[in-house]
């Protein structure tokens, strides 16, 4: 087992203090490399020491400049800083140059422009990150989220019915596909039926999002008054 696996295995064990201790070891030893930078970095913002992974990562870039992961990690640090459009300079960096991360550096260029409150800029590399991983149940629910901010309601129930299939145990999905298929007038069986599958998932959920249900029959009220 090298040092960067047996600082993981510190870290999941709860020695967070041992693991970042082993990752300096490493990188004294071994400067050259990058994924000891990029663990003890991603280690240290864990820990909230954001200026010590500043220091790893401005560190490592001035050994090999550029590396995407490295570039990625600078992304993370200045996002999870609230600095977004710093991230998103770093982001769009990886984004352009490295396959290996497109994906992840695509959501997190959405999650920023979230952030900023630019839902539309967001579904962009959103929607990019999807085409790159039809699977991600999690990015799925996402879009339907992000569809629905922006008040796209067919574009909304088809990435929560997608999320429905793609993991048929996600309370949330099945409650919101619920609530679109109120606002498009779908059937009504299967309205109540996708509501039935988000309560026996999760009823405290169901519970909890209730008033949502009731906004949308009184959105859908005024609009048959007008």
């Amino acid at each position: 087992m090298d040092r960067n696996q047996k600082a993981f295995q510190l870290w999941e064990q709860g020695q967070p203090t041992e693991a970042i201790e082993l990752l300096f070891k490493e990188i004294d030893i071994h400067p050259e490399n990058m994924d000891s930078y990029y663990n003890l970095a991603t280690m240290l913002m864990l820990a909230q020491k954001y200026e010590d992974a500043k220091a790893v990562l401005t560190l490592a870039n001035e050994k090999k400049a550029n590396q995407s992961n490295i570039l990625y990690a600078f992304g993370n640090l200045y996002y999870q800083t609230a600095d977004y459009s710093q991230g998103i300079y770093y982001f769009s960096q990886v984004f352009t140059q490295s396959e290996t991360f497109k994906k992840d550096a695509a959501i997190m260029l959405g999650q920023s422009y979230l952030a900023l409150e630019q839902p539309k800029k967001a579904l962009v590399y959103l929607l990019t990150a999807f085409q790159l991983d039809e699977t991600d149940s999690e990015l799925a629910l996402l879009l339907g989220n992000v569809f629905l901010q922006t008040e796209a309601f067919q574009e909304a129930y088809t990435y929560y019915d997608h999320t429905s299939k793609l993991n048929q145990e996600n309370s949330e999905a099945w409650f919101k596909k619920g609530l679109m298929g109120m606002v498009l007038a779908k059937d009504k069986e299967k309205i109540e039926a996708d509501f039935q599958r988000s309560q026996e998932l999760n009823p405290i959920y169901y519970q909890q999002n209730l008033n949502q249900l009731q906004e949308i029959e009184a959105f859908l009220q005024a609009n048959r008054q007008e």
